[in-house]
C-alpha cells in the first residue's frame, strides 16, 4: 500500500440491518482519508436451467432487492458527501467481495461479522472468514 494511504474502501452490504454501520465505519474512514467508497452487494445468481420468462422475472426480482437494499445507503453517502459508486455483482458473496477489492484496487474491506445466515458461521461468518483468509489489503470487521 503506497505510503499508507486509503484511497478507495469496499464496503460489503447484505441486506441485514448491519449494513448500516458498515456503511457508518466505512464513512468514518472515508472522511479522514477523503477516500471513495465501492458500495458493493452481491445477489444471488439466476439459476441457468430457469428458461423465459421464468428466468427474467427471477432476475428482475433479484435487482429490484438488491436495489432496495443499495438505495438507501446510496443517500446516506450522498448526504455525507461522500465520492462513491454502487456495485451489484452475483455469485459467491466471498469471492464477489474479494474480485472486486481487488478490480476496484481497494485498500480497505469493510463488511459485517455475519450476514444474514447464522447457521453457516457461528462465530465469524464464514463469508468473512473466507475474505481474511485470502485477501492481502486490509479488512475491518463491524461486529
Amino acid at each position: 500500500m503506497e505510503s499508507n494511504r486509503v484511497k478507495r474502501i469496499l464496503a460489503a452490504v447484505d441486506e441485514s440491518p448491519r449494513s448500516i454501520q458498515v456503511v457508518e465505519r466505512a464513512v468514518e474512514i472515508a472522511v479522514l482519508f477523503d477516500a471513495k467508497i465501492i458500495l458493493l452487494h452481491v445477489r444471488q445468481k439466476v439459476p441457468d436451467i430457469l428458461g423465459d420468462p421464468f428466468y427474467q422475472n427471477l432476475l428482475n426480482h433479484y435487482m429490484q432487492a438488491a436495489e432496495q437494499t443499495t438505495a438507501p445507503l446510496h443517500v446516506l453517502l450522498e448526504e455525507k458527501g461522500i465520492d462513491h459508486e454502487v456495485l451489484i455483482l452475483e455469485g459467491d458473496p466471498a469471492e464477489a467481495i474479494t474480485e472486486a477489492a481487488r478490480d476496484e484496487k481497494c485498500e480497505l474491506i469493510v463488511m459485517g461479522t455475519r450476514g444474514l445466515s447464522n447457521l453457516k458461521g457461528m462465530a465469524l461468518g464464514s463469508v468473512s472468514h473466507k475474505v481474511l483468509q485470502v485477501m492481502d489489503c486490509m479488512v475491518l470487521i463491524v461486529p
